[in-house]
């Protein structure tokens, strides 16, 4: 009997070069379902490029923090470059696409979520102490899961693939497709970082209470979104997406 099977993309951060690729492999194997898990438009990249392709492989997304964030800016003007460049690439299709995003999704035995089933922008899996990232440990993982009644949880946000089985539950980051480095300011200054440039997702086969989880890693044309970075003034994004480093 074929094993059903369900391919988990997210963090595209408007990258369609490394999507485009994602997509064609996903589509090379057969797998019909396509589940993303947000943060799919922000950048200084393709916006608009990397939303045909969503529809065009009629991939089932969720939100990111990200999405959210491009909405509540989206009819005021801000002073972040960044965020006014990939509003002027985005058109009322577009913004109403992210509008119908929900927070979360459930296939019987997965839940799905972009950072955490509380927060858009907590990591799950993620502990951040001064100058270390690090995982929490499982029961810490199990009591903000305990309300989730699916054993497999599927998330996102921080950019970098793991898989962490704790007593009730199996957590599967997917990675980034898009963006394989960042740092940010909060809540306290860290680095996210895959230490390669490859894109990235997961498949996972299902055969009725057992399955099996592939992490995939491409190589693809980088140095085309790396260019575009560049062009759209974020040379820090361009030196993340060469390097998977920051």
């Amino acid at each position: 009997m074929k094993l059903k099977q369900i391919a988990f993309i997210s963090d595209i951060h408007g990258n369609s070069e490394a999507l485009r690729v994602v997509l064609q492999n996903i589509q090379s194997r057969g797998i019909e379902s396509i589940i993303n898990l947000g943060d799919s438009l922000y950048g200084p990249l393709d916006p608009k490029g990397t939303f045909d392709l969503l529809q065009d492989y009629q991939v089932q997304s969720i939100s990111g923090n990200q999405d959210r964030f491009i909405l509540e800016n989206i009819d005021q003007a801000t002073d972040i470059p960044t965020l006014e460049f990939t509003k002027s690439q985005m058109n009322t299709v577009m913004t109403e696409w992210l509008r119908s995003l929900p927070f979360s999704l459930k296939l019987n035995q997965i839940y799905c979520c972009h950072a955490s089933p509380n927060s858009d922008c907590n990591y799950l899996l993620e502990k951040l102490d001064k100058n270390v990232v690090s995982v929490k440990n499982v029961n810490e993982l199990d009591e903000i899961l305990k309300d989730i009644p699916q054993p497999i949880v599927f998330c996102a946000h921080s950019h970098v693939s793991k898989v962490v089985k704790t007593k009730y539950k199996t957590i599967i980051n997917c990675g980034s497709v898009g963006l394989p480095a960042y740092d940010d300011e909060l809540p306290i200054y860290h680095k996210m970082e895959s230490l390669n440039p490859m894109t990235k997702y997961v498949i996972i086969s299902l055969d009725g209470e057992t399955f099996q989880i592939e992490q995939v890693s491409l190589s693809y044309n980088y140095e085309e979104a790396a260019l575009l970075a560049e062009k759209n003034n974020r040379p820090d994004w361009a030196k993340w997406i060469r390097n998977g480093r920051v």
